[in-house]
C-alpha cells in the first residue's frame, strides 16, 4: 500500500475517534439559544484538529520504529 493511502486512513480514523471522544461531554449547558450551527462548526473544527494531532503522532511514532 502507498504511504499516502496509509496517511489518509490514519487521519480519517483519528478524526472519527476524536469525534467519538468529544461526544462524551454535555455541551447543552454552554450552547446559546440560536447558536447551534456555530456550535456544530466548532465541534467539527475541534474534531479535525484533534484528529490531525493524533494522526500525526501515530504516523511519527510508526516512522521512529520502522
Amino acid at each position: 500500500m502507498s504511504y499516502q493511502l496509509i496517511k489518509l486512513i490514519v487521519y480519517v480514523v483519528s478524526i472519527v475517534m476524536s469525534m467519538y471522544g468529544l461526544s462524551c461531554f454535555h455541551y447543552e449547558n454552554f450552547i446559546l439559544k440560536g447558536k447551534v450551527k456555530q456550535f456544530y462548526l466548532l465541534y467539527i473544527i475541534l474534531s479535525i484538529i484533534l484528529g490531525y494531532l493524533l494522526g500525526s503522532f501515530i504516523l511519527e511514532f510508526m516512522t521512529i520504529h520502522l
